[in-house]
């Protein structure tokens, strides 16, 4: 390793005393007397190791929706790719079965409840004539018991109208949530059963599913790039939702889910994707001014600021290549603030002001 001489010092001017003809200079502010002032600079590297994994452009949810009850598709009021709203119909069913069903449940409830009226009146008239020998005993309860069956069937009836109106409306297929439609598994015409999916629907925000190998161990929130291969130039930030907790059986990959942070509306779904995992890296270089570095004791140093910015902390790095006017050193963090020049004047803790910001540390 190059041994490090101390630098020259910077020197900075502490004030400046402004003057002009016929007027009285102004105070101009100073630094306190133990203060230094030091030009900065923020430094970056590439943020470790990256490890690339290919995925699906998936929606959170995908959703099969059909009917609840069988019968003939009359219409789909909807295509591949609409947009739709949580309610909006998306498909009917033939519904000329369930209106004379319900036709005829209504005309049976209004038979029933007449049939009802006139058994409970009977039974009340006959209420007490069994006393004065005007009825039996036994004619008197059968009366009873009729007006109680009466009661019974208007009730069965009216639940049959409840049942026909129920199925009126699962002759029609609504969207549970918004999203977007991506097939149509059906077409008009045709008979389908209770259940069968119609119509498939994305729901939610759009998450790319990758496969990760069992030596990967990413923490759910953790950040990554993501790129599509439909569309090169577009580069989005992913944010891991959720990661499955046991491999399969075969190839021993764990199911991972990355959501989107930004829109990538024009990338279809069941696109192709990479997502890239930035892994920490103790090692990470970065390219400083070499007026940055000190010595002491043999070992290379800069001075980092607070991060308050107004004091200095000498921190020891690896110098790894000299390249021109920079260094190339280890042991720094990303995007932390260091002293650009000036430093071997400085001392452990020392209270310092920053003059300015040098270009650099990429």
């Amino acid at each position: 390793m190059p041994n490090i001489l101390p630098f020259p010092v910077r020197l900075i001017a502490t004030g400046l005393t402004l003057a002009c003809a016929g007027c009285s200079p102004e105070p101009i502010a100073s630094p306190r007397p133990d203060t230094t002032l030091v030009d900065t600079v923020t430094i970056h590297h590439a943020g470790g190791r990256t490890a690339s994994f290919d995925g699906i452009v998936r929606p959170r949810r995908d959703l099969a929706l059909g009917f609840k009850t069988g019968g003939r598709v009359l219409a789909l009021t909807v295509q591949v790719g609409d947009h739709v709203r949580a309610g909006q119909v998306l498909a009917r069913l033939s519904r000329n079965a369930a209106i004379a069903d319900s036709g005829q449940a209504r005309a049976e409830l209004a038979a029933a409840s007449a049939e009802a009226v006139r058994a409970d009146e009977a039974a009340r008239r006959a209420a007490g004539l069994d006393g004065i020998g005007a009825l039996s005993t036994a004619e008197v309860r059968d009366r009873a018991l009729a007006a109680s069956a009466a009661t019974a069937k208007r009730a069965a009836a009216a639940a049959a109208v409840a049942h026909s109106r129920a199925t009126l409306a699962d002759a029609l297929l609504v969207a549970p949530e918004d999203g977007v439609v991506t097939e149509r598994t059906v077409e008009p015409g045709i008979v389908v059963e209770a259940g069968s999916p119609v119509v498939r629907l994305a729901a939610g925000a759009p998450e790319i599913e990758v496969r990760l190998p069992e030596r990967a161990h990413p923490a759910v929130g953790t950040l990554a790039d993501a790129s599509f291969w439909s569309a090169p130039d577009t580069i989005a930030e992913v944010r891991l939702r959720l990661i499955g907790p046991a491999a399969d059986g075969a190839l021993r990959l764990r199911t991972a889910r990355f959501a989107l942070l930004r829109d990538v509306a024009l990338i279809p779904f069941n696109s192709s994707a990479t997502v890239t995992l930035r892994t920490p890296d103790a090692d990470a270089t970065v390219r400083v001014p070499l007026t940055a570095l000190g010595a002491r004791g043999g070992r290379p140093h800069v001075w980092s600021l607070s991060m308050a910015g107004d004091r200095v902390h000498r921190r020891p790095v690896r110098l790894v290549d000299l390249r021109g006017d920079d260094a190339i050193v280890a042991g720094l963090r990303d995007g932390e603030r260091i002293v650009a020049s000036g430093g071997d004047t400085l001392s452990e803790g020392q209270r310092v002001v920053m003059t300015g910001v040098v270009p650099g540390g990429n």
